[in-house]
């Protein structure tokens, strides 16, 4: 089956009223966590858009992560009963997969170079917070992401609420997504202040189309924002 440019990928767990995103952590989870997230990325990208399921091997986690095998292992186990149940060998359902609801736009082929690699994931190295920060964030823009303007709008408030990351670490996070061109900053109007700007977060490969050049009206006239980021 061809990978599509998106795919659906479930956000009832971010947007729970518990924010699991926060259960995720470079200071107790390590590499684990971040090896989660990882795989969970490849796995939504190839898995059925009705059914949720996956056919995943090993090798192909591993040609798309950039991951050892080991690491893949702790990473699945990480995943495994909370955000994927494995079927049998090598096949997967996503938890809580509903095709008509709860899900958000993910790029997907646009992410893989022509071997078959996420051309992000291979930037990382799996000894800093601030890669599983940045991939929390990214997952963060992808559920918040409004479709009228393709920009998600979060204060730093609620990127501390939904992710648990420290307010100090959030740049380095966004610095780091925006220099391996994962997300786009643009700067908009703040709804709170008359003359103040806000962040907005474009994620790129998604409906390139829609980006300031084509939407930048509806923030003149005071629409889709939710208020200054700092």
């Amino acid at each position: 089956m061809a990978m599509l440019n998106w795919v659906r990928f479930p956000t009832h767990w971010i947007e729970a009223e518990e924010h699991h995103l926060r259960d995720i952590d470079w200071a107790e989870d390590g590499i684990d966590g971040l090896a989660g997230l990882m795989t969970l990325i490849v796995i939504v990208q190839h898995a059925d858009q009705e059914t949720g399921e996956a056919k995943v091997t090993y090798d192909l986690l591993q040609k798309g992560t950039g991951l050892s095998r080991s690491t893949i292992a702790r990473g699945l186990g990480f995943i495994e009963g909370k955000l994927v149940k494995k079927l049998s060998q090598s096949r997967y359902s996503i938890v809580g997969y509903d095709a008509g609801s709860g899900w958000a736009m993910l790029p997907a082929k646009p992410l893989y170079t022509g071997n078959g690699e996420i051309s992000f994931f291979q930037e990382f190295r799996c000894r800093k917070a601030v890669e599983l920060n940045a991939l929390k964030l990214y997952l963060l823009f992808v559920s918040r992401r409004d479709r009228n303007d393709n920009m998600a709008h979060v204060t730093y408030d609620m990127i501390e609420d939904y992710t648990g990351i420290y307010r100090d670490d959030i740049k380095p996070a966004l610095s780091f997504l925006a220099a391996n061109g994962m997300v786009h900053i643009e700067h908009v109007p703040s709804k709170k202040s008359k003359f103040g700007v806000a962040n907005a977060y474009r994620i790129t490969r998604l409906e390139a189309y829609r980006h300031m050049g084509t939407t930048g009206r509806q923030h003149d006239a005071g629409g889709y924002f939710n208020g200054p980021n700092e």
